[in-house]
């Protein structure tokens, strides 16, 4: 009953000689000795105290004024004598939290959920987040041989649980899909929570911190259910409820046009066709990040070998130490592999496998927001003429034309030499005065205003109201099951009749459908049944105009003033597609290094590998299988499309290598064309042209080199569209 869990807000009288802080966690606010430490006097207040101002000063009454997040009230406190503060007045602010998501918050931040009331579920959570720690806890040990010792484990964020089920590394905590986990590799377990009660999933994870993290293991209680550990069933329940309703905070990169950037695009097809998973080595085909961090949510679950669950890629930008026991973060490692020891989240992650196109998707993706949603500009007589401001304006303002956030603006108007507070509001291609005390302002009476110094206003867009704490985010995937790894990533393919058919989520009646980011007319239903209930999960979009051309295209579907799904890859094949100028292989074949995008088998060569900006195959032996050295690189290519392989190379002495395009791990099918050159001791440019027999997102070049035992160098290799060499 003394704790002062979590010191949150802290404010100093002016001279110097009191301190006034929050106990967020022990909904307490106390007061301090600034010279002993000593604590002086303690109040309760509302719910989860985290801001605090003083009224302070020569002749005032000192008081203090405490914002309590979860109650969402403000507490007036009389701190006269410092040794017993009093609260004077509560006051309640607008709120329209549903009542079970604030009593589940409310449970989450308590620190009378720990059995010493010093600590709550958000000491390890703050904000959702993670402490980016590790612990030493109750983590299962494998069944299998050899493995004995318990593993530490990171802290997950807990934010964007829904739809993300099962919880934590193991794949054992709120399973409603059963199979293997850590605990059980070589045999399959029964699910431990329902996939038609998502709470009861993370029920599981509340009941399991209350009995272990958060009670005193040498004398834990039981609650009035009898389950071990603090909180009641009705507090249990409510933050059951409440870690569903914990959003991802918007990317940090999305455009405020909602437009994907190039680099970003790029990042969401190498994450799920062309990066490879190279933990194994460099193995031709490998998996790809996609095969595992599926959509909508980039993750899913049983992983085999292992039963570890992959986790959410979002977020990754804020997120420093990764894996399961932080293994990518080591001193010494960051040192060998030249890394800032400030632990700069992107360099962590590249050492984790990304790379700079993946980096971008992270930084773009969706997680449930419009890019306009947050953006502010302030329009006034000293912004009016940098081109940001206008180009900011025109995105919100369109964002706001199609629904996806609402544009509101608070400012200053000069009216008879006197300034006056003024809101507007942007609807039907006007400002709207919210009073309706002056007539709508067209954009150029807008500007015109804020030219002549008469108007200063700052416009945000902010979400509609059918983005609601009870409202989740919205996902779309391909049409298969929802949790389970893949082999080979595949993408919805637009249907004649401009009909794309996939699964989904939360989708509500009157969607609207994004298109490339941006509002395109079109109808989403159900394949049978009604939004937000389809059988089986079966929606389609009907677009209502043709799609101008074939390729890649991104599909975003927003709920109603709501919020907006993840962003999910289709292709048409109804048009030509767009040409695809220069080199095609990310990875750059001039070999300064070698990217992980490259692929090798070394079954035959001491080494394939890069040096003096050349690649060199160094040999052992040779083979009959030519296959057993190889160099590959993933691409994608468009039937009917005509593409030339092209590359430079040369040997220490007379011997063959070949040179194809095909349809990689899958079943290694010719796409069109295959080239056997007789390599001579001088570097010579070669060149396969043909024709692309299918359309394969996951095709592959392909160099094998086991026909000889005699050494080689490559360098300047490029696939380009046409029948010409381009530049590498």
């Amino acid at each position: 009953g003394e704790a002062l869990a979590t010191p949150y807000a802290i404010a100093i009288t002016d001279d110097d000689g009191l301190v006034v802080a929050t106990a967020a966690s022990s909904n307490r606010v106390f007061t301090m000795d600034p010279d002993t430490g000593a604590v002086l006097g303690k109040v309760d207040v509302g719910a989860v105290p985290r801001g605090i101002a003083l009224r302070d000063g020569p002749g005032a009454t000192l008081q203090g004024w405490v914002l309590n997040v979860v109650d969402n009230t403000v507490d007036l406190l009389d701190l006269t004598d410092p040794g017993t503060p009093q609260v004077l007045d509560s006051i309640a602010l607008n709120d329209p939290t549903p009542a079970l998501v604030k009593a589940g918050r409310r449970a989450f931040n308590d620190a009378t959920g720990s059995t010493s009331e010093t600590f709550s579920c958000e000491s390890c959570h703050p904000d959702g987040h993670t402490d980016q720690l590790l612990w030493i806890l109750e983590t299962p040990i494998c069944d299998i041989p050899g493995c004995t010792q318990i593993p530490p484990r990171l802290t997950m964020p807990v934010r964007g649980l829904q739809d993300t089920a099962p919880y934590h590394w193991d794949g054992i905590p709120g399973d409603p899909y059963g199979g293997i986990n850590t605990s059980s590799i070589t045999a399959p377990v029964e699910p431990n929570c329902s996939l038609d009660d998502p709470e009861s999933c993370t029920l599981v994870l509340v009941d399991g911190g209350m009995g272990t993290t958060m009670c005193d293991q040498s004398d834990c209680p039981v609650n009035d259910e009898g389950k071990p550990g603090a909180l009641s069933a009705e507090e249990r329940d409510a933050m059951a409820h409440f870690l569903l309703k914990i959003p991802y905070p918007p990317s940090q990169k999305r455009p405020a046009d909602n437009v994907l950037e190039d680099d970003g695009r790029d990042g969401f097809f190498t994450f799920s066709f062309e990066h490879t998973n190279t933990a194994g080595g460099r193995n031709t085909g490998g998996r790809t990040c996609g095969n595992c961090h599926k959509n909508p949510f980039l993750v899913s679950t049983n992983t085999g070998g292992s039963g570890m669950d992959p986790p959410t890629w979002r977020g990754a930008y804020d997120r420093w130490v990764i894996l399961p026991q932080g293994r990518a973060n080591n001193a010494d490692l960051l040192e060998l592999a030249n890394i800032d020891d400030s632990f700069p989240e992107r360099d962590i992650w590249f050492l984790g496998g990304s790379n700079d196109r993946i980096w971008e998707m992270v930084l773009q993706g969706s997680t449930g927001f419009h890019g306009a949603f947050g953006r502010q500009v302030t329009v006034s007589r000293s912004t009016l003429y940098d081109p940001q401001t206008n180009a900011l304006l025109s995105a919100l303002e369109q964002a706001a034309a199609a629904e996806a956030v609402e544009l509101q603006g608070e400012g200053v108007w000069l009216v008879e030499g006197e300034y006056e507070a003024i809101g507007l509001d942007y609807a039907g291609g006007q400002y709207h005065d919210r009073s309706g005390q002056y007539p709508p302002l067209s954009r150029s009476q807008l500007t015109g205003a804020a030219a002549s110094g008469e108007l200063v206003v700052t416009f945000t867009g902010r979400m509609g109201d059918g983005a609601q704490a009870d409202t989740p985010q919205p996902g779309i995937w391909l049409t298969s099951p929802f949790d389970e790894q893949t082999r080979n990533v595949e993408l919805p393919k637009l249907e004649e009749g401009n009909i794309l058919r996939f699964q989904g989520r939360h989708v509500q009646p009157g969607a609207s459908i994004l298109l490339d980011g941006l509002r395109v007319a079109g109808e989403v239903t159900c394949e049978s049944g009604t939004l937000p209930d389809c059988d089986g999960e079966l929606l389609q979009v009907h677009f209502e105009e043709e799609i101008a051309h074939g390729g890649i295209y991104f599909l975003q579907l927003q709920n109603p003033r709501g919020r907006v799904t993840n962003d999910m890859m289709f292709f048409s094949e109804l048009a030509p597609a767009l040409p695809r100028l220069g080199n095609l292989v990310n990875a750059d074949g001039t070999f300064e290094e070698f990217s992980l995008d490259w692929s090798t088998i070394t079954r035959v060569t001491n080494n394939i590998g890069t040096a003096g900006g050349l690649l060199r195959v160094n040999m052992r032996t040779a083979s009959s299988r030519p296959f057993d050295a190889q160099l590959s690189h993933p691409v994608m290519v468009v039937a009917g499309q005509e593409y030339s392989l092209c590359f430079d190379a040369r040997a220490e002495g007379p011997r063959i290598m070949s040179a194809y395009v095909d349809s990689n791990q899958r079943d290694y099918v010719n796409l069109g064309g295959f080239l056997e050159v007789d390599l001579t001791t001088d570097f010579q440019q070669y060149r396969l042209t043909f024709e692309a027999t299918q359309t394969d997102l996951q095709a592959r070049i392909a160099f094998d080199f086991a026909q000889s035992d005699i050494d080689l160098q490559m360098d300047n290799v490029g696939l380009y569209e046409g029948a010409e060499c381009g530049l590498p």
